[in-house]
């Protein structure tokens, strides 16, 4: 089974809409999504930015800027073309695209010839376990970083969790810090606000000099 299909047979039964929007994108809980959203909003001015969403799902992080009256030029990308007729539903002032980023080259650009984001932000989307989640990991954050002008955040499971789940994948900060290494030298690491989780805040700008 290939990445893709792997992506779909997991998230295409959770698209219902008797289902809570955190539960249909296999998060723990609301208040949890919403915490990985605010390290973003929290640690860089995103008013008035471009900011790219990988892995949108229902386009939950807009309706969270929106409630924070933080305005972007937001554009959310997914695989799933039921994610993205959802997340048009909810929210049609905003812009979304299916596509494959990290495929473009055999799949096609799902995003403009030579587009960049001033933010690039991807959460939760590398931690399906699709069985090469490492060895995907340094292409995925590559071409990220190639779309961000200006950063890119990423959030990902501690391998510090204590109650681990067989469908996730769980990294090392430091491990992921060391493939950035030759991308950027400008990197922050926020591990304090949830016990399983971490987000990296790549300067992509110090990456281009």
């Amino acid at each position: 089974m290939s990445r893709s299909q792997r992506i779909r047979h997991h998230y295409q039964p959770r698209i219902d809409d008797m289902r809570a929007n955190y539960d249909v994108v296999d998060w723990a809980s609301a208040e949890a999504q919403q915490i990985r959203f605010a390290v973003l909003a929290d640690n860089l001015p995103l008013d008035g930015r471009t900011l790219l969403d990988v892995g949108c799902g229902l386009g939950d992080l807009l309706t969270f800027l929106k409630g924070r009256e933080i305005s972007t030029d937001y554009c959310g990308v997914d695989l799933l073309s039921e994610m993205i007729e959802s997340a048009r539903s909810r929210n049609p002032d905003g812009r979304f695209v299916c596509g494959d980023i990290f495929h473009a080259e055999q799949n096609g650009d799902p995003l403009g010839a030579n587009e960049l984001f001033d933010v690039v932000f991807c959460s939760g989307m590398l931690n399906l376990e699709l069985g090469n989640n490492h060895d995907f990991l340094p292409d995925a954050l590559k071409r990220m970083m190639q779309l961000a002008s200006g950063h890119m955040v990423v959030n990902l499971l501690h391998t510090r969790t204590e109650k681990k789940y067989p469908h996730c994948t769980y990294y090392d900060p430091d491990s992921v810090l060391k493939i950035l290494k030759p991308f950027t030298a400008d990197v922050r690491l926020i591990d304090d606000y949830l016990p399983n989780d971490f987000t990296l805040i790549c300067n992509a700008a110090d990456g281009r000099q």
